[in-house]
Formats: structure tokens, sequence, C-alpha cells
């Protein structure tokens, strides 16, 4: 079996930019990952980073300097001070075999299509939210989970990460009594 060859990544902000376009598009075709801008593949930080962890990716600064996932983190959580949290559900989900995108205009983390399914063939099924087991929860913030997930047709899921590291799933629908 030959391994794909390692890709290039240089990290632009709250990005991370493939510039070849046969790696950009390897990479997009096999997971859907990010997304095809002019022959480059855009991807957000936590798509990166697990792309790095799977030893796919090799992340770069603007001056071409490696940058390891300890660094990553640091400069990642100084964007996002969730980041983590989101990046432990999304390698977690990513790797129960479900497509995973950001879902940031439905004011969520990341939307997640049904297993089989594709980003553009149909839609997702979830709205998925990351949560940290010490962080305050309240009914306001649950109630506004719910109404972002009814109102885009969605059903919530909950991601919850503990201080362990693994991650447990709710879902949430609303029903008519």
């Amino acid at each position: 079996m030959v391994k794909d060859k390692i890709a290039e990544g240089i990290l632009t902000g709250d990005k991370v930019i493939v510039r070849d376009e046969s790696d950009s598009s390897r990479i997009f075709n096999k997971g859907w990952y990010g997304k095809v801008l002019e022959g480059k593949l855009e991807l957000s930080l936590i798509e990166a980073l697990l792309l790095a962890e799977k030893g796919t990716l090799e992340i770069k600064s603007q001056k071409g300097r490696k940058i390891g996932f300890k660094r990553f983190i640091k400069e990642a959580t100084k964007l996002d001070a969730r980041f983590y949290t989101r990046y432990t559900v999304y390698k977690d989900i990513r790797k129960r075999g479900y497509i995973t995108k950001t879902a940031l205009k439905y004011g969520a983390d990341f939307r997640v299509y049904p297993r089989g399914g594709s980003p553009g063939e149909e839609h997702a099924k979830w709205v998925l939210f990351a949560v940290h087991e010490g962080e305050s929860f309240d009914w306001r913030k649950f109630a506004a989970m719910m109404r972002v997930a009814h109102s885009v047709r969605k059903k919530l899921l909950i991601g919850i990460v503990d201080d362990e590291g693994d991650t447990t799933y709710y879902e949430a629908r609303w029903t008519r009594p």
C-alpha cells in the first residue's frame, strides 16, 4: 500500500491554506475537509489540526517553519478560547464516521451529516454544540440551542467533553404535546 504524500499547509490567521492543487483536491475528496477556492484548499484550524495529527498535513508558518501540535493549539486558543473542546468533539465525531462541517452561519459549532451523506448532496441532520463538562450551562442557553436547531430544521446534538477527553452526545428535539 502506498501512503499519500504529506501535504503542506500554511497558517494564515484563522485558516490553514494548502496551495498545491493536487494535494487540495486529494484531501478534499477523501473526507470533505475544508473548501476549495481557485485550486487552493482552505481549512479551518480544527480541520487542519486533525489532518496534521493523522499525518496527512504538515502545518507551517508563513515563514516556512513547521508548527508542532502544542504550539498550534496554543496559537488557535488565542483566537478561540474554546478551541480544544471544539477540536475534541470534532475529532471524536469524525472518528465515528460522520462528515462534519462548521456551522457558524447557524450559530452552532458544527453541522453533522448522516453516515454516507455528502455536503451539497443532502442536508445535515444535526447542529452540534461542543461543551466542556466544567462549563456552566443554563436553560436559556439550552433553549437558544434548541431554537437554532429548530429554525434550520435540524436535530440538536450536544457533545460534552469530560476531563479525561471523552465525549458523550445528547440529542434533543422539539415535541408537541
